[in-house]
């Protein structure tokens, strides 16, 4: 077997290296992704309460007033907070108007099935589980809610969703 002369072996590594660090450059140069196209959105944050409780788990809608768009939506945290979402995550609301909804699903209470049941059937092992508003339904529709927004700017301050009993 002929051995590799030395000089052959160097340029073999270095121009190996050269192209696996400009294959790696012209892949990092191409990371950033294409420019975000997207109508410009506002950020825009709501508090959630009831009474003067903060609302934890609440899924707050904004619908276009005018029909036509997209819509916004959030879940309120610990706090009643909620950021709003309209393309990705909390990427904010696009300016209008927008007719409010605000709904908290609870689970109520349902039969489980199991094994060591006589009438245990694994396709059907648990009973259909209703769940209700924990909110005042009429907040849970945009023409029964009587919230509505104007969105134009960011507000310095969230507003707040006051729900009344």
């Amino acid at each position: 077997m002929m051995a590799t002369p030395r000089w052959r072996s160097r340029w073999l590594t270095d121009t190996a290296s050269s192209l696996i660090l400009a294959s790696c450059v012209a892949t990092a140069a191409g990371c950033g992704g294409a420019a975000d196209t997207r109508p410009p959105r506002v950020p825009f944050q709501a508090r959630v309460l009831l009474g003067e409780a903060p609302v934890e788990g609440a899924v707050v809608v904004l619908a276009p007033a005018e029909g036509a768009g997209s819509a916004a939506s959030g879940i309120s945290d610990a706090t009643g907070m909620v950021t709003f979402s309209t393309f990705g995550s909390r990427d904010g609301v696009l300016p209008g108007r927008y007719l409010v909804t605000v709904s908290k699903m609870a689970a109520g209470a349902g039969e489980v099935a199991v094994a060591d049941d006589p009438n245990y059937d694994p396709n059907t092992a648990v009973a259909a589980v209703k769940s209700r508003n924990a909110l005042p339904d009429r907040y849970a529709t945009a023409t029964t809610s009587g919230l509505t927004v104007d969105v134009s700017t960011a507000l310095p301050e969230p507003l707040v969703l006051r729900l009344t009993p």
